[in-house]
Parts: C-alpha cells; sequence; structure tokens
C-alpha cells in the first residue's frame, strides 16, 4: 500500500483520489477552501426532457466516492508551505485549520449547524452528495475566541477541534498530485460589458449557481425573480468568449467549456420559458463533443438564434433595456436590445498555482497553467488546461495510472 497526496478537492481531486483508493491506496486531500467539491458544486443540472452530457451528476458521484471512502482523507482549510525531497517522492509540510469534519462519520443530523454560534457550518445535499462544510472566516475559533461547539454537539464523533484555529502537517507520500483547479474571468476588467454595473448582467458561472438552485436571476426590467424556476426576462443573449481569444488581456486561448456551457444552458432556459427570446453572439462554435450537431440542431429547432459578432459594449435605454452594440466579422456595427445578458465568461488557473509551481520546481506556460511534470508530481483537471468535468475526469484517471506504476 502506498500513500498519496492531492493538492485540491475539486472534481479533479476527488476523482483521482477515488481512484487511487480503489487499488488499495491511502489517499489525503489537502483542500485550501472549507468544503470540497470545488467549482462543480455550483453547476446546474442541464438537462431537459433528455441528458445533455454536461456531467454534473457524474461529477457529484465522484466526490461522494471519495469523500467516502475509508482510505481516503480530507484535511480542508490546508496550506502547503515547504515541500521537501520531490525527486525521491515528497515531504510536504504547512498548515491547517480547525475544526475539521471526518465526512466518513458525519451522520447529517444537523446538530453541529445547529449549535455552531457563527453560523459557520452549513451541509451540502444534492445529487447523491452530502457534506457538512465549514466558513473558517465565520469561525468564532478563527476569529480570536474560544469555541468548541460543533465538535461537542457531534454525537458522532465526526468533528474535531483544538483550542488554536491553525495547526500543523507534514506528508511524506510517495507521489503527489495537483489538481487546484481554475478561476473564472472577472469580467469586471472589461467594464464596457457592465458587469457589476447593469442589473441583468450577469456571467455563466453567475447563472450555474442560480439555476443549480432551480432559480433564475432577476433580469426583468422590475428585477423580480421567480421562484418557480421561470425567468422573467422576455429576451436573453449570451455572449461567448469573454475573458478568452483577447490578447488585449493575455488570454488569447480558447477557454474550451464555455460554448458547452452556454449552448446547454440556452436550451435548459428556453425548455424552461418557451415564449423567451434566446440570442447567441459568438467569433465561432466549438465542437465540444460527439452531440454537439444535434444539440446545434435542436437549438436552431427551437428558435434559438445565432448572431456572429461580439458586443464592444452594453448600456441601459431609457426604458430600462440592455442595448448591446455589436461589430461583426465583417466590421460592420449593428445594435439590439435584450432584458438579460449572460456573459460566458473563460477561465484561468487559481489563485496561488504559481506558487505551488515554484515550491514542486514545475514550469507554466504563458497563461499560468501548469505545463510541466515531474516522475512524482502530477498535473490533472484544469489546473493544467482548460476543460469540461468529463474531460477532467479523465485527466484525473491518466494521472492515477502514472502515480501507481
Amino acid at each position: 500500500m502506498k500513500r498519496f497526496l492531492v493538492i485540491g478537492a475539486g472534481i479533479a481531486g476527488c476523482a483521482a483520489a477515488a481512484e487511487l483508493a480503489r487499488l488499495g491506496h491511502r489517499v489525503l486531500i489537502l483542500e485550501s477552501t472549507g468544503r470540497a467539491g470545488g467549482k462543480a458544486l455550483s453547476y446546474a443540472c442541464k438537462a431537459t426532457e433528455s441528458c445533455s452530457r454536461c456531467g454534473v451528476c457524474v461529477a457529484h458521484s465522484r466526490i461522494s466516492d471519495a469523500l467516502l471512502h475509508p482510505r481516503v482523507s480530507v484535511m480542508a482549510g490546508a496550506t502547503v508551505q515547504k515541500v521537501e525531497d520531490v525527486s525521491q517522492g515528497c515531504t510536504v509540510r504547512g498548515l491547517f485549520s480547525n475544526p475539521q469534519v471526518r465526512h466518513q462519520e458525519c451522520t447529517g443530523c444537523g446538530a453541529c449547524i445547529t449549535a455552531c454560534p457563527g453560523g459557520a457550518l452549513s451541509r451540502y445535499s444534492r445529487g447523491g452528495l452530502r457534506m457538512v462544510a465549514i466558513d473558517y472566516s465565520s469561525c468564532l475559533l478563527h476569529n480570536g475566541k474560544k469555541c468548541s461547539a460543533c465538535a461537542d454537539a457531534c454525537s458522532a464523533g465526526a468533528i474535531t477541534t483544538t483550542s488554536a484555529p491553525l495547526g500543523r502537517f507534514s506528508i511524506r507520500a510517495d507521489a503527489v498530485l495537483i489538481a487546484t483547479g481554475h478561476e473564472t474571468f472577472n469580467p469586471a476588467v472589461k467594464p464596457r460589458l457592465g458587469y457589476g454595473r447593469l442589473r441583468g448582467v450577469i456571467t455563466g458561472f453567475d447563472a450555474e449557481q442560480v439555476l443549480s438552485r432551480q432559480t433564475w436571476l432577476p433580469a426583468a426590467a422590475n428585477g423580480h425573480g421567480d421562484a418557480a424556476g421561470v425567468c422573467p426576462a422576455r429576451s436573453v443573449a449570451f455572449i461567448q468568449c469573454v475573458g478568452s481569444r483577447d490578447p488585449s488581456l493575455n488570454r488569447n486561448f480558447c477557454s474550451s467549456v464555455c460554448c458547452a456551457y452556454a449552448l446547454r444552458m440556452a436550451r435548459l432556459l428556453k425548455s424552461l420559458n418557451h415564449d423567451t427570446d434566446v440570442t447567441v453572439y459568438y467569433i465561432d462554435l466549438q465542437n465540444f463533443d460527439k452531440v454537439f450537431t444535434p444539440l446545434r440542431a435542436e437549438l436552431d429547432g427551437m428558435g434559438i438564434r445565432f448572431v456572429r459578432g461580439i458586443p464592444s459594449s452594453i448600456s441601459r435605454t431609457a426604458a430600462g433595456k440592455l442595448s448591446l452594440l455589436i461589430e461583426d466579422p465583417e466590421g460592420q456595427r449593428t445594435s439590439a436590445e435584450h432584458d438579460a445578458v449572460v456573459l460566458a465568461t473563460g477561465i484561468a488557473p487559481s489563485e496561488g498555482a504559481a506558487r505551488l509551481a515554484d515550491l514542486f520546481g514545475l514550469e507554466k506556460d504563458e497563461f499560468g497553467f501548469f505545463r510541466s511534470e515531474r516522475a512524482r508530481v502530477r498535473v490533472a483537471g484544469t489546473c493544467g488546461e482548460p476543460q469540461g468535468i468529463v474531460e477532467s475526469i479523465a485527466s484525473a484517471r491518466a494521472a492515477v495510472l502514472e502515480m501507481a506504476r
């Protein structure tokens, strides 16, 4: 039996940990936040009458497999500070936060959530995945006060804590997998698109989070949403390649996932709201898998419009509409009005990826993605390159084969 270390508890890290444990090895996952699962937990299932192959349900299953496996441990609120002996295995040292939750022992009773005086604990339950997460910024122990209310309330003994908010760890591993995921582009960097300034302009990630709760963000002029999941907007625009393929931002690469999630989201939105006008503005559309061609035909049949041209600015009209100034490939300028706009934002390496690359002696490409690996240090998921859920799981499996070898 070998011992492996996985840095990052997102879909790639959890998929790799579950597979390594299935092969008989012990795995420790270090997660910088107080919740495993990464961004995949905020994504919406985009099925209508049929599955859209978005991979969200698969993500929940893989994360659950890792958290509940007896040979997998998760250390939350963990920060790597020092790495030694990379060529002969790895010794990794750092800090972790208290309290800690052992997911295999948690019964989901919710006593810890009720007992927490700071409201720092919450329950996640969706798609067969159930777990307790900790917001350390709200934890009284991390704000200089003595508290062990959550551990005292847990009759299953699934929560451990100490009198100190931080503890130290030193792990010797046969190999390490880095799966630190990605950050979505912040479109506030492009102020002409109105994000954060104009109500009704949201990102694809914002829309994912709202749709995952079966509601839609306020988008109509009156700004009131519908709890039944019906978008009040009469006209919705999707703008592709926001923060991707943009040399002026040093982001002249395709983020790979934007076409897939935007088109699937447009399909779901039109299915929920047959009378809503949906338009997709694009440079070109990437063929993301074998269902792309029939999906595109389905969208055309549903009346979803595709306009080749990217809006350069968004403003508010006197009537409360969002006015888009659009430039097509021939340089012709037109305008269009919509009630809501979804910016299909690209992805980039997560914060802290550069520091980890330095600690492990790995190279980065010009955009900050991990470019190299070492014999005992592997990379998986979106920290290596833009990819979707299914591709992240596949890259994790490929890394596991090398690590187990």
